[in-house]
């Protein structure tokens, strides 16, 4: 009811959508702070709690005040116990108490640990069945899904409630087990990385696909505009995105396709990457969670922020995009100033190069080494795609470098390892080299 109501507010009477967003946040801020040690020791002298007074933290803070910063005096040796247990024995049923454990693919490095209590798997489940699913699209219909990921979780095991049955499928299984099964299942709603809706859109090029698909949801992975077509072509069904992570439910695409921030969870802070950019780094605040609040959590995500309102009406955040991981930047140094090429610039130069080009992933191993590896239609002629692609990378790259760049270029098939996160565009140079 809450959810129903901001989303009024923001589409019908966006000033006064900002203005309750704000007593939100002051009012879950008075809750939660005096019950984490970590943030009750940022309330000033007089007692009062301003949110501007709290530090912006990331990932490595929050798992070194894992112990302080969490409401519930949960260990991050006990945590990490229940939930290392649970991926051996692919059983995620157990908890700690009512709280339920899980990890982060650790795409980033180290794996993050999560904590949420059961009032808050309700919530969840209660805000992803209201915004993904459009009931009217179903007309009583058993909402059936599949929904794959490495590892369940008590968190999503909670939508299961009436006419909808949520099927997980264990990417640890192999490939062709988890294939078979989907087409027996018959779902009406797929929920994948795009690394695996590809493979799904690849299986149904050669079987028939003999059930109608209503939703197909991209997740975890950075979609590619290549793969959407691929997807959406092979599946007859238009590719919306869930923006899910440790950090929360922090967006999903609505009904006009236009990937939204759900502002009406997580309050969000934009950190520009420069004065005139749209690309932004969200600092968020989750309005909801308890057991392990974030307040002024530094994401590591480069947004793109849409210029031109959506269609839907929304005041809340839309994006052009989700770009990738702040680490997914390659950089370069010139005259010892360092100088960034953003991701969405490399996967740019590379799809305008050919249509023949299927996939792709670029890797940046050393500041003056690039390696590039395409898979290709058949038809293709690489003696005529290759310098093609090297003459469009170089002109993103410091052209007082162009000369000095090494750029290998190989054909193949591009497999990902099954069950770990695609990558397209990845850099091993780090600031601090």
């Amino acid at each position: 009811m809450d959810l129903s109501y901001q989303d009024y507010l923001s589409k019908k009477r966006p000033k006064k959508f900002r203005h309750y967003q704000k007593k939100r946040l002051q009012k879950h801020l008075e809750k939660i702070v005096p019950k984490s040690p970590f943030y009750s020791r940022f309330v000033n002298e007089s007692g009062k709690i301003v949110y501007d007074q709290f530090p912006i933290i990331n990932k490595d803070v929050m798992m070194n005040e894992f112990d302080t910063l969490n409401t519930k005096r949960i260990s991050l040796k006990q945590a990490k116990q229940v939930a290392l247990k649970a991926e051996e024995n692919r059983d995620f049923a157990p908890k700690i108490g009512t709280i339920s454990v899980g990890l982060s693919s650790g795409t980033t490095g180290n794996q993050g640990v999560f904590l949420v209590s059961d009032q808050e798997t309700i919530q969840w489940s209660a805000a992803m069945m209201k915004k993904a699913i459009d009931r009217r699209k179903f007309r009583g219909e058993t909402i059936v899904i599949a929904f794959f990921m490495r590892a369940n979780n008590n968190l999503y095991e909670t939508i299961n409630q009436g006419k909808i049955r949520l099927h997980f499928f264990d990417l640890m299984n192999p490939i062709d087990e988890n294939l078979a099964r989907l087409d027996q299942l018959k779902p009406n709603v797929i929920v994948a990385q795009p690394s695996m809706l590809r493979l799904i859109a690849a299986f149904y090029g050669d079987h028939s696909l003999e059930y109608k698909l209503k939703e197909v949801f991209s997740i975890a992975e950075v979609l590619e505009e290549m793969d959407r077509v691929y997807i959406e072509t092979s599946l007859s069904c238009r590719l919306k995105e869930i923006y899910q992570a440790t950090e929360g439910f922090l967006g999903i695409s609505c009904h006009h396709g236009t990937l939204h921030l759900n502002e009406d969870i997580v309050f969000i802070e934009k950190e520009y990457l420069s004065e005139t950019s749209n690309r932004f780094i969200p600092i968020i605040t989750d309005l909801y969670r308890t057991t392990q609040p974030l307040i002024r959590y530094r994401h590591t995500d480069i947004l793109i922020e849409r210029k031109t309102p959506c269609p839907c009406g929304s005041s809340f955040i839309a994006l052009e995009k989700i770009e990738g991981r702040e680490d997914d930047c390659f950089i370069f140094y010139v005259e010892n100033e360092v100088q960034i090429v953003f991701p969405d610039f490399i996967r740019y130069a590379i799809a305008r190069s050919s249509d023949k080009i299927l996939q792709f992933q670029c890797i940046q191993q050393t500041k003056e080494r690039i390696d590039l590896k395409l898979e290709l239609s058949s038809a293709s002629s690489e003696q005529t795609i290759i310098p093609i692609v090297i003459d469009q990378l170089n002109k993103v790259f410091p052209s007082s470098l162009q000369t000095r760049i090494n750029i290998n270029v190989s054909i193949g098939n591009l497999t990902n390892e099954y069950g770990k996160k695609m990558r397209r565009v990845i850099s091993y140079v780090k600031r601090s080299d």
